[in-house]
């Protein structure tokens, strides 16, 4: 079967544009030969910081010949009087490169029409892989481009060299001024150059001359090499998966090497020496007996140069260490008091005042909250107070990454409860969808209590997201508001949180916008855990209560799929419809007087109760479960009795009744919204 290499070399590109350039590539190749009904096994893209393409396997020969049936002018403008072709017909056969033996008469929108029929032969893969790969190229777009020359080429960065190869035939191609050739460049350092022989052998090529063109390829070496050096040094090595691909990125042949920093520094926090080492170096730390060492692993681009790029890693750590060290010490000193009203000096946001002011509204909301869920923590207002502690710390300013971590080890060297300084490091959690919500009851209160007083002061101030502009990532803080809520299985009124809130800032904010925007988020919530549509319409108009509503929406995707739900919606809905628009839900059971009325009332009568305390313990499955059972009496009533009866007395007494049975879903929402 046949195959096609697409291999281009550049100056070295960031790394922030692998995916972007990966996902391209292989969109693009896949919708161009689908096309053209091109049929292939895969389409492998590979990226290097110096060079990227495409390799696609199995290619079918070309497109199939089809036959194209054109249409010309009526019968009548192609031929006179005495049936001689005219011009008309004549220019449209020259056009088609035929001639009037070709033509046939054929009716079209009730006239006659003059058609003939064009055999089109199919290109062969090769021309249009030459057709289509120099425009894929042209059309790849990126996040900052780079122009070069007289500056009339523009591209990620600049195109040094150009491989387009079909079944080992070099195709003619020209991008940015290069010319398609077969020379091959190895590693920029350890490599040489060579010429390609054919496509099967280029990646083994490749590799004997130190790149590793694929990205997969080149994070499993990198795994590889942990592992032997590992081995080697009697380390263990926490594996970063997010560092090992940042590594990959940046290398094209990655080597391990290991190294050792000062043994001085050891005492400093394992939180301050990681991340000097993972996030300043982008260097592995390393672990001797469960302990951190002094050790650590970084990778070179290439091999053999050990002892030069240790000694360069060390004089960098050890000189982040040493400014770290400094900093902790200092810090570590510092009074609670003094950081404290080092807070009063630093601005949260303009027209919200300082951090001070901050966890001084932290405080009160987290009091007020606690007493909501039932909580008589005596540690929640402490560890309120001294949950931005760290933000005025030196070590912090230093490494910003540690923000939260720190508070927690400065408030455990104080000797602060463990309430207390573990809510400084886990409020901020979670801080994206994946991560894991705060384990520690005061942690949850205190991150429950910063991301509403966040929410309400911005929207205070008219910060309020747009379309998808959310500078102030207030709706990730909405998502872990009720991530927040639901996880730790709090029964409580989010709307009374937030107008709590609301009262200690003094100030006012729309309130349909914020419906619409918390709305919203429980939609998108929703959505991710796979509940139906017409649910989520139903249930979302209550997210004033997080976790009711989260448990009703579970309950009721579970619910719209049996038969027995379904028919006893039908006949609800009727009492629903009929009920909406009359505003008293008052009535006088001595006023029935039919039989279906009075047992529809006594079945009511004997399970509001149990309904009512399923419903208030959250018991969503056996309060359906007993409502069920009205289905049979309600249709009874709507058989034997007539709601718009002539006596006004008689009609409202029965539409305040059915008002009242209609508000037995109100917990559960806009029942109006399901099977829509």
């Amino acid at each position: 079967m046949n195959k096609y290499l697409l291999y281009l070399e550049t100056e070295e590109m960031p790394s922030s544009e692998y995916d972007n350039i990966k996902n391209q590539l292989e969109e693009a190749f896949k919708d161009n030969l689908q096309k053209r009904k091109i049929e292939y096994k895969d389409i492998n893209v590979f990226i290097a910081p110096r060079r990227f393409g495409v390799y696609i396997t199995d290619l079918s020969e070309g497109e199939e010949d089809t036959t194209e049936e054109r249409k010309g002018p009526a019968k009548v403008a192609a031929y006179d009087k005495d049936g001689n072709p005219t011009k008309a017909l004549n220019g449209f056969l020259r056009s088609c490169g035929k001639t009037e033996n070709d033509v046939t008469i054929k009716e079209f929108n009730s006239a006659e029409y003059v058609f003939v029929k064009i055999d089109k032969k199919g290109f062969s893969t090769k021309e249009i892989l030459s057709e289509i790969s120099p425009e894929i190229i042209k059309k790849l777009n990126f996040k900052k481009s780079m122009r070069w020359g007289n500056g009339e080429y523009s591209f990620v960065r600049p195109i040094h060299n150009i491989i387009s190869v079909f079944n080992d035939e070099k195709l003619d191609i020209e991008l940015f001024g290069k010319k398609s050739s077969f020379i091959i460049k190895g590693h920029r350092f350890f490599g040489e150059n060579f010429e390609l022989e054919n496509t099967e052998n280029l990646f083994q090529k490749l590799e004997e001359n130190y790149v590793i063109p694929f990205f997969e390829k080149r994070t499993e070496r990198i795994k590889e090499e942990i592992k032997r050096v590992e081995n080697k040094y009697g380390i263990n090595v926490d594996s970063d998966g997010n560092l090992i691909n940042e590594i990959a990125q940046l290398t094209e042949y990655p080597s391990a090497v290991v190294g050792e920093f000062k043994e001085k520094y050891m005492y400093l926090p394992e939180e301050v020496i990681t991340t000097t080492i993972k996030h300043h170096q982008r260097s592995f730390v390393a672990k001797e007996n469960g302990k951190i060492s002094n050790k650590y692993v970084s990778f070179q681009d290439g091999y053999g140069r050990e002892e030069n790029i240790t000694k360069g890693y060390s004089v960098v750590i050890n000189s982040r260490l040493d400014d770290a060290a400094f900093y902790y010490d200092d810090d570590m000193e510092t009074k609670i008091e003094d950081r404290l009203e080092k807070l009063n000096g630093i601005t949260y946001q303009q027209g919200l005042g300082t951090y001070y002011d901050k966890v001084k509204r932290i405080v009160k909301l987290s009091d007020f909250i606690a007493g909501e869920i039932g909580t008589e923590n005596k540690n929640t207002e402490r560890a309120a107070l001294l949950c931005k502690i760290d933000i005025p710390s030196s070590v912090v300013f230093e490494f910003p990454e540690l923000q939260g971590k720190m508070a927690e080890i400065y408030l455990k060297n104080k000797n602060e409860n463990y309430d207390v300084y573990k809510a400084s490091e886990e409020h901020y959690h979670p801080v994206e969808e994946t991560d894991c919500v705060p384990e520690n009851e005061v942690s949850g209160i205190i991150s429950l209590a910063d991301r509403i007083d966040d929410i309400v002061g911005y929207f205070c101030i008219g910060k309020i997201p747009t379309g998808s502009k959310d500078p102030f990532a207030l709706r990730r803080k909405a998502f872990g508001v009720i991530r927040i809520i639901t996880e730790n299985n709090w029964d409580i009124d989010l709307e009374k949180i937030i107008n709590y809130s609301k009262e200690i800032y003094s100030k006012d904010f729309d309130t349909e916008k914020m419906n619409e925007f918390f709305m919203s988020r429980f939609e998108t919530i929703l959505i991710k855990e796979n509940i139906k549509t017409d649910v989520i319409k139903t249930v979302v108009s209550n997210w004033k209560k997080p976790l009711r509503v989260y448990k009703i929406s579970k309950m009721l995707n579970e619910y719209t799929e049996k038969d027995i739900f379904r028919d006893f919606m039908t006949a609800f809905q009727r009492i629903n419809n009929i009920s909406k628009n009359y505003e008293k839900n008052s009535f006088d059971e001595n006023l029935f007087v039919l039989d279906a009325e009075k047992n529809l009332y006594k079945k009511y009568s004997e399970i509001f109760p149990i309904y009512t305390e399923n419903i208030k313990n959250m018991k969503y499955s056996d309060a359906v479960e007993i409502i069920l059972g009205l289905k049979n009496y309600i249709d009874n009533y709507f058989e034997d009795v007539f709601v718009m009866d002539k006596d006004d007395n008689v009609k409202n007494n029965r539409l305040g009744f059915l008002r009242k049975l209609s508000e037995l879903f109100l917990e559960i929402g806009d029942i109006s919204r399901l099977y829509q």
